[in-house]
Protein backbone atom coordinates (compact mmCIF):
# COMPACT_ATOMS: atom_id res chain seq x y z
CA UNK A 1 0.00 0.00 0.00
CA UNK A 2 1.42 3.43 -0.23
CA UNK A 3 -0.15 4.71 2.94
CA UNK A 4 -0.32 2.95 6.38
CA UNK A 5 -2.02 4.34 9.38
CA UNK A 6 -1.97 2.95 12.98
CA UNK A 7 -4.19 4.03 15.98
CA UNK A 8 -3.47 3.11 19.27
CA UNK A 9 -3.77 3.98 22.73
CA UNK A 10 -1.37 6.47 23.82
CA UNK A 11 0.41 4.14 26.35
CA UNK A 12 1.87 2.69 23.39
CA UNK A 13 4.44 4.89 22.94
CA UNK A 14 4.80 5.23 27.10
CA UNK A 15 8.44 4.14 28.20
CA UNK A 16 7.10 0.24 28.25
CA UNK A 17 6.39 -0.34 24.65
CA UNK A 18 8.57 2.45 23.11
CA UNK A 19 11.46 0.31 22.06
CA UNK A 20 8.86 -2.23 20.08
CA UNK A 21 7.04 1.14 18.59
CA UNK A 22 10.42 2.01 17.42
CA UNK A 23 11.34 -1.23 15.80
CA UNK A 24 8.43 -1.57 14.01
CA UNK A 25 9.00 1.90 12.86
CA UNK A 26 12.47 0.19 11.73
CA UNK A 27 10.60 -2.30 10.44
CA UNK A 28 8.12 -0.14 8.24
CA UNK A 29 11.58 2.00 7.05
CA UNK A 30 13.25 -1.82 5.55
CA UNK A 31 10.15 -1.80 4.05
CA UNK A 32 10.35 1.03 2.03
CA UNK A 33 8.12 3.52 4.24
CA UNK A 34 8.59 7.01 5.83
CA UNK A 35 6.87 7.20 9.17
CA UNK A 36 5.68 9.99 11.69
CA UNK A 37 3.97 9.56 14.63
CA UNK A 38 2.22 11.77 17.18
CA UNK A 39 -0.51 11.58 19.95
CA UNK A 40 -3.75 13.78 18.93
CA UNK A 41 -6.60 14.57 21.10
CA UNK A 42 -9.79 14.58 18.78
CA UNK A 43 -11.00 17.54 20.98
CA UNK A 44 -7.88 19.33 18.73
CA UNK A 45 -9.95 18.59 15.45
CA UNK A 46 -13.42 19.61 16.45
CA UNK A 47 -15.06 16.91 18.37
CA UNK A 48 -16.38 17.21 22.04
CA UNK A 49 -14.65 14.03 23.04
CA UNK A 50 -11.41 14.22 24.85
CA UNK A 51 -9.82 11.51 23.08
CA UNK A 52 -5.56 10.99 23.18
CA UNK A 53 -4.83 8.63 20.80
CA UNK A 54 -1.31 7.45 19.09
CA UNK A 55 -1.07 7.89 15.00
CA UNK A 56 1.55 6.58 12.78
CA UNK A 57 1.71 7.49 9.40
CA UNK A 58 3.59 5.78 7.16
CA UNK A 59 3.82 6.67 3.22
CA UNK A 60 6.21 4.82 0.68
CA UNK A 61 9.27 6.87 0.19
CA UNK A 62 8.72 6.74 -3.46
CA UNK A 63 5.69 7.61 -3.47
CA UNK A 64 5.99 10.99 -1.38
CA UNK A 65 5.82 14.27 -3.31
CA UNK A 66 5.72 16.24 -0.54
CA UNK A 67 6.88 15.93 3.52
CA UNK A 68 4.07 14.62 5.62
CA UNK A 69 2.94 17.10 8.87
CA UNK A 70 0.64 16.57 10.98
CA UNK A 71 -2.59 18.76 10.69
CA UNK A 72 -2.91 22.04 12.79
CA UNK A 73 -5.44 22.07 15.79
CA UNK A 74 -8.92 23.07 14.36
CA UNK A 75 -10.85 26.21 15.40
CA UNK A 76 -14.29 24.42 15.09
CA UNK A 77 -15.58 24.06 18.79
CA UNK A 78 -18.26 21.31 18.79
CA UNK A 79 -19.38 20.71 22.40
CA UNK A 80 -21.93 18.16 24.33
CA UNK A 81 -24.59 20.67 24.42
CA UNK A 82 -24.74 19.82 20.51
CA UNK A 83 -25.05 16.44 21.41
CA UNK A 84 -26.11 15.49 24.61
CA UNK A 85 -29.70 16.41 24.65
CA UNK A 86 -32.15 15.79 27.72
CA UNK A 87 -34.97 14.60 25.14
CA UNK A 88 -33.00 12.48 23.42
CA UNK A 89 -33.27 9.53 25.90
CA UNK A 90 -36.58 9.14 28.44
CA UNK A 91 -34.35 6.67 30.53
CA UNK A 92 -33.24 7.73 33.63
CA UNK A 93 -30.98 6.29 36.35
CA UNK A 94 -32.47 6.26 39.64
CA UNK A 95 -28.64 7.01 41.63
CA UNK A 96 -29.35 10.58 42.33
CA UNK A 97 -32.08 9.33 44.91
CA UNK A 98 -29.85 7.13 46.46
CA UNK A 99 -26.49 9.03 46.44
CA UNK A 100 -26.01 13.21 46.70
CA UNK A 101 -23.17 14.34 44.34
CA UNK A 102 -20.50 16.66 44.79
CA UNK A 103 -20.26 20.39 43.49
CA UNK A 104 -19.46 20.31 39.40
CA UNK A 105 -15.72 21.35 38.33
CA UNK A 106 -14.26 21.90 35.20
CA UNK A 107 -10.69 20.25 34.76
CA UNK A 108 -8.08 21.87 32.70
CA UNK A 109 -9.25 19.54 29.64
CA UNK A 110 -12.65 21.49 29.67
CA UNK A 111 -14.64 18.45 31.23
CA UNK A 112 -17.50 19.31 33.65
CA UNK A 113 -17.93 16.57 35.91
CA UNK A 114 -19.30 15.82 39.48
CA UNK A 115 -19.45 12.47 41.64
CA UNK A 116 -21.41 10.35 43.19
CA UNK A 117 -20.92 10.43 46.81
CA UNK A 118 -20.03 7.00 48.52
CA UNK A 119 -21.47 4.98 45.69
CA UNK A 120 -18.30 3.70 44.38
CA UNK A 121 -14.48 3.48 45.49
CA UNK A 122 -13.96 3.47 41.67
CA UNK A 123 -13.53 6.84 40.85
CA UNK A 124 -14.60 6.63 36.99
CA UNK A 125 -17.82 4.45 37.83
CA UNK A 126 -19.01 7.65 39.67
CA UNK A 127 -18.23 10.53 37.83
CA UNK A 128 -21.26 12.01 36.26
CA UNK A 129 -20.64 14.57 33.75
CA UNK A 130 -22.30 18.30 32.90
CA UNK A 131 -23.58 18.31 29.05
CA UNK A 132 -22.24 20.82 28.35
CA UNK A 133 -17.88 21.99 27.52
CA UNK A 134 -15.72 18.95 26.41
CA UNK A 135 -16.71 15.09 27.11
CA UNK A 136 -14.26 12.27 28.28
CA UNK A 137 -13.07 9.42 25.99
CA UNK A 138 -15.73 6.96 25.32
CA UNK A 139 -14.54 3.42 25.31
CA UNK A 140 -15.44 -0.05 24.73
CA UNK A 141 -15.46 -1.30 28.59
CA UNK A 142 -14.83 0.04 31.77
CA UNK A 143 -16.56 2.66 33.13
CA UNK A 144 -16.16 4.76 30.27
CA UNK A 145 -18.23 2.49 28.47
CA UNK A 146 -21.39 3.44 30.99
CA UNK A 147 -20.78 7.42 30.67
CA UNK A 148 -23.59 9.39 32.58
CA UNK A 149 -24.67 12.97 32.29
CA UNK A 150 -26.66 15.17 34.63
CA UNK A 151 -29.08 17.70 33.33
CA UNK A 152 -29.35 20.23 36.42
CA UNK A 153 -32.25 21.89 35.38
CA UNK A 154 -34.27 18.43 35.25
CA UNK A 155 -32.59 16.65 38.25
CA UNK A 156 -32.01 13.71 35.84
CA UNK A 157 -29.46 11.36 35.49
CA UNK A 158 -28.93 8.98 32.63
CA UNK A 159 -26.52 7.17 29.92
CA UNK A 160 -25.08 8.53 26.90
CA UNK A 161 -27.21 7.03 24.32
CA UNK A 162 -25.72 4.73 20.98
CA UNK A 163 -27.21 7.41 18.73
CA UNK A 164 -24.94 10.29 20.76
CA UNK A 165 -22.29 7.88 20.86
CA UNK A 166 -22.49 7.59 17.22
CA UNK A 167 -21.94 11.57 16.95
CA UNK A 168 -19.84 12.07 20.16
CA UNK A 169 -17.36 9.81 17.76
CA UNK A 170 -18.01 12.00 14.62
CA UNK A 171 -20.29 9.96 12.47
CA UNK A 172 -23.44 11.08 11.18
CA UNK A 173 -27.19 10.18 12.32
CA UNK A 174 -27.71 8.22 9.00
CA UNK A 175 -24.45 6.56 9.95
CA UNK A 176 -26.26 5.43 13.57
CA UNK A 177 -29.23 4.36 11.43
CA UNK A 178 -28.15 2.30 9.13
CA UNK A 179 -26.61 0.51 11.76
CA UNK A 180 -29.53 0.01 14.21
CA UNK A 181 -31.93 -0.73 10.88
CA UNK A 182 -30.10 -3.71 10.11
CA UNK A 183 -31.12 -5.19 13.87
CA UNK A 184 -27.86 -7.21 14.10
CA UNK A 185 -26.60 -5.96 17.18
CA UNK A 186 -28.06 -4.69 20.65
CA UNK A 187 -27.84 -1.11 21.84
CA UNK A 188 -25.09 -2.39 23.99
CA UNK A 189 -23.21 -3.51 21.09
CA UNK A 190 -23.47 -0.06 19.09
CA UNK A 191 -22.25 1.65 22.53
CA UNK A 192 -19.13 -0.86 21.76
CA UNK A 193 -18.45 -0.36 18.77
CA UNK A 194 -18.40 3.23 19.10
CA UNK A 195 -15.46 2.92 22.08
CA UNK A 196 -13.93 0.72 19.66
CA UNK A 197 -13.74 3.37 16.85
CA UNK A 198 -11.62 6.21 15.55
CA UNK A 199 -12.13 9.98 16.16
CA UNK A 200 -14.03 10.88 12.69
CA UNK A 201 -12.85 14.74 12.66
CA UNK A 202 -9.16 13.27 13.22
CA UNK A 203 -9.46 10.63 10.47
CA UNK A 204 -10.56 13.00 8.11
CA UNK A 205 -7.79 15.93 9.26
CA UNK A 206 -5.36 13.15 8.80
CA UNK A 207 -7.19 11.91 4.89
CA UNK A 208 -6.33 15.67 4.09
CA UNK A 209 -2.69 16.15 4.46
CA UNK A 210 -1.73 12.51 3.43
CA UNK A 211 -3.55 13.09 -0.12
CA UNK A 212 -1.38 16.37 -0.45
CA UNK A 213 1.68 14.07 0.06
CA UNK A 214 1.21 11.64 -2.22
Amino acid sequence: PKVLLLENVKALVSKKFLNQFQSWIETLNDLGYESDWKVLNSSDYGSSQNRERVFLVSILKNKIKKKFTFPKISKKNKTLSEIIKIENSTEKLDLIKNFKISSFKTTSSNITKSKLLKYTTFNSEAYIYAPINKGPTLTASGANSRLKFYFEKNKQLRYMTPSEAFLYMGFEEDDYLKVKNTNLITKNKMLFLCGNSISVEVLESLFKEIIKCI
